[in-house]
């Protein structure tokens, strides 16, 4: 059901001036990806019943309240610290959290965010918060 609100709101996003493509591209792909896994999903679910409820994982664990904690913050956190400081401070945390260490936090999150943000502003167009990094 997530995705295809995605998918709708996606699909109603105006083409900017003078790209090829628009905004909505990604979206697009993302909120259709989640359609289709999440129809394959409850497929999956109504085939395979052999788990019984007692025996099922938890729905809400420490570490996904964390990521959905973490992900909020940097959601509140990016228009005033910038998608680089915010991005890579994020990247950090959820290396952190899948029991990384600090010298792997410290080599991959600013690497990732420089990426994700050279990828999003000079290959696609898409302005990304700067915040304190002017």
């Amino acid at each position: 059901m997530g995705g295809t609100a995605i998918l709708q709101q996606a699909l109603g996003m105006q083409t900017l001036p003078g790209m090829n493509v628009g905004p909505g591209l990604f979206p697009s792909i993302v909120g259709a990806g989640m359609a289709i896994m999440g129809v394959a999903l409850a497929i999956q679910g109504w085939i395979v019943r052999d788990t019984p409820e007692d025996d099922a994982p938890p729905l809400v664990t420490w570490f996904a309240t964390a990521i959905v904690v973490a992900l909020a913050a940097t959601i509140l956190a990016m228009p005033y610290l910038g998608f680089l400081v915010a991005g890579t401070l994020f990247a950090a945390g959820i290396v952190l959290l899948s029991g990384g260490k600090w010298p792997s936090a410290v080599i991959f999150s600013p690497i990732a965010a420089a990426a994700i943000y050279f990828t999003f502003t000079a290959a696609m167009r898409v302005p990304l918060p700067r915040g304190i990094l002017g």
